[in-house]
């Protein structure tokens, strides 16, 4: 039985470039472990399968599939890439869908490619959401932009909210941000003195 990451490494050396059609259906099936296994070895292959999951997305995109979950799937893959052919699809596409987790990756995406900022005015808005899965996800959307404003986001927060998971989750951002974007750990030492005596330890792994 292979491991996951066994499972991916095959596929990608007895394939190649040649498995994308059929990882991408994959990304349609049941068992949310294939999903997973399919979106993971496309993330690898997503550089040099550029065009055809552009080509798929635009594709599907013109079908207007309410709630395509796929069309979510290629649309991460493809602004993990900064493709920028997708922004305007992306500003079209909330209508296809009918549940708020949707718009936050939507929003997400459009974070990842344009990095800009006031999309996350949009996402802290979210974080006031009564349920806890959504504000889970609009922390995780906050830390794809490492920027001033995400720390600001996620500690203001942090501050205001009693639920511990939450709170490690902001935590667990904040380090994300910092690791990514160095430069901005005088600021946040500053600004936030105590979150930073909180997470100096993790800081100075990275």
């Amino acid at each position: 039985m292979y491991s996951r990451e066994e499972a991916i490494q095959k596929i990608i050396e007895e394939k190649g470039l040649k498995a994308i059609p059929n990882l991408i259906k994959l990304l349609d099936d049941d068992d949310l472990e294939v999903r997973e296994l399919a979106r993971d070895a496309l993330s690898i292959m997503a550089p040099e399968g550029k065009e055809y999951i552009l080509k798929e997305f635009k594709k599907r995109f013109e079908m207007y599939i309410k709630d395509d979950t796929v069309l979510l799937y290629l649309a991460e893959l493809l602004s993990d890439l900064r493709c920028q052919e997708i922004v305007e699809n992306l500003k079209m596409s909330f209508s296809m869908f009918t549940d708020e987790r949707a718009f936050i990756l939507i929003i997400e995406s459009l974070l990842k490619i344009t990095q800009d900022e006031s999309y996350l005015d949009i996402l802290k808005t979210y974080l006031e959401n009564d349920e806890t899965e959504i504000q889970e996800i609009s922390i995780m959307a906050v830390s794809e932009l490492p920027c001033k404003k995400s720390i600001d986001i996620l500690a203001e927060k942090y501050y205001t909210t009693r639920d511990k998971s939450i709170k490690a989750l902001i935590l667990d951002s904040l380090i994300k941000i910092i690791a990514t974007a160095y430069d901005l750990l005088p600021y946040f030492e500053e600004k936030y003195p105590d979150l930073y005596d909180i997470l100096k330890w993790d800081l100075q792994k990275r």
